[in-house]
């Protein structure tokens, strides 16, 4: 082997280790988002896919930086953050290595298929319309995150895309991916990337490792639209006929090279201006109100941003945060809280913080302390100290800002006396609850979120459950 073939195939290998290394990165912040906690805050905002749902949010902590880093690199060297970043990409590559277990076939080059390009385009088109589930389920960050859970299980989708990738290597980068649509148009007139050279054999080599099936050997050509930056038909080639350097402008790129920019700048503008009230309006209203996460401010605002990536969901100390199990389109898998798991601390910011698209915005602890996120509902009938005439107190006890507190009745023990202006919804207080299946005091959720007032004595939360009230 020469010395620059070896170079190429150890710069091939460098180009691997690092995607695989950033996808071992994000499965540990998976399973360890506490002890993990500045990757879990940080990786999901290196995600072009969520930021280009952040610019939704039309907030001012949106990251141009890294936004527009990668939108700079991938005009200029293609799409290498399919490549490297990705990590579904990474998952794609290990998966489509195990074709050689089973099958002596190797990839072979496809042509485009623009037909195709109408399932990304519409799922983009939908998200910002606020029907953010087709966005949820084939954006890739927020595929590998939320459906290849170790707690949940895989989804249908993600099975479906990890044996596509073993049989057909990344066509879902080539054909389904919203955040490669996007990646695939500014491609097209990279500056700089691979090129066949008079020297090629014809020997087929690159077209068998091609595993988005762009490069054709025989023929010569590389689809630069669609080539991810692998560098494995670089690494392979035997007498280094592809090489790297600045790519010839193509004829082509005339009149629908500026008409496919267009289009797309006007997708951009148009998901900026789509106001939140129409999103809520497609959507339409549950019939119930759900507890949303702090920072969510709103429904039809949650609905409007959020990518179903359940960060937050993950990284909720106490594991109050649940994807919703409601069929509602308006509701369905979103983070919402389920009191009966966990409550909310006190406080907690964390949900905030990992956020990628700004749908749960930033709180400081202060104004988490008044975030009210729903209201308190008394069942007398169920309570055991008017039921049973036995003394509890246990939601009183836990409750962080003295909404519920115990006053003497004419008759038998202290009864909770429920202050709505003190109260923040946190849940602590069914989640205490002795009495079940359904908890005698309740919270609802609301679907705007209110400021409520800030108490004059916080009771504090160092106890656990278990310790307060082994029942």
């Amino acid at each position: 082997m020469s010395r620059k073939r070896a170079s190429r195939l150890a710069l091939a290998w460098v180009r691997r280790l690092i995607a695989y290394g950033l996808l071992a990165l994000l499965l540990a912040a998976l399973l360890w988002p506490r002890s993990l906690e500045p990757v879990a805050t940080t990786l999901p905002k290196l995600q072009f896919g969520q930021l280009l749902a952040a610019l939704t949010s039309g907030l001012a902590w949106v990251p141009l930086g890294p936004l527009l880093l990668t939108i700079l690199l991938t005009w200029l060297l293609g799409r290498w953050f399919c490549g490297l970043i990705c990590p579904l990409g990474a998952l794609m590559d290990l998966a489509s290595r195990l074709r050689g277990l089973f099958s002596k076939q190797r990839f072979a080059p496809q042509p485009s298929r623009p037909r195709w390009l109408l399932v990304p385009g519409a799922t983009l088109i939908l998200f910002w319309l606020g029907i953010t589930v087709p966005y949820g389920l084939l954006e890739p960050y927020s595929l590998t995150v939320s459906e290849s859970s170790l707690y949940d299980g895989p989804s249908l989708v993600f099975c479906a895309v990890i044996l596509l990738a073993i049989w057909k290597g990344r066509v879902f980068c080539d054909l389904l991916c919203p955040t490669g649509l996007i990646l695939r148009f500014l491609a097209q007139g990279s500056r700089w990337g691979l090129e066949f050279h008079n020297r090629c054999l014809g020997c087929g080599s690159c077209s068998r490792v091609c595993r988005v099936n762009c490069v054709d050997g025989l023929a010569q050509t590389l689809d630069q639209s669609r080539c991810v930056r692998c560098l494995d038909c670089w690494a392979v080639c035997p007498n280094g006929s592809l090489q790297w350097g600045a790519i010839k402008p193509r004829e082509a790129q005339g009149r629908r090279f500026f008409l496919q920019r267009a289009a797309l700048g006007a997708l951009g503008v148009g998901a900026g201006l789509t106001p939140v009230n129409l999103r809520a309006t497609i959507l339409g209203e549950p019939q119930t109100e759900p507890v949303l996460p702090p920072g969510a401010l709103s429904l039809a605002r949650l609905n409007a941003h959020c990518s179903l990536c359940h960060s937050c969901v993950r990284v909720c100390p106490n594991d109050a945060l649940i994807p919703s199990p409601s069929p509602h389109p308006a509701l369905w898998q979103r983070p919402v809280l389920d009191a009966y798991e966990g409550f909310c601390q006190y406080d907690c910011v964390l949900c905030g913080q990992v956020c990628p698209t700004g749908a749960l915005i930033k709180l400081t602890v202060e104004r988490k302390r008044v975030a009210r996120l729903g209201v308190v509902v008394f069942n007398k009938l169920e309570c055991v100290i008017f039921r049973n005439h036995t003394s509890c107190g246990a939601c009183a006890e836990l409750c962080p800002t003295g909404a519920v507190s115990m006053a003497p009745q004419p008759s038998g023990p202290d009864a909770p006396v429920i202050n709505d202006k003190l109260c923040v919804g946190c849940g602590a207080c069914q989640k205490v609850c002795p009495v079940r299946p359904i908890s005698a005091i309740l919270v609802r959720g609301l679907l705007i979120q209110q400021t409520a007032e800030k108490p004059v004595k916080v009771v504090t939360e160092d106890a656990t459950l278990e310790e307060a009230f082994p029942f």
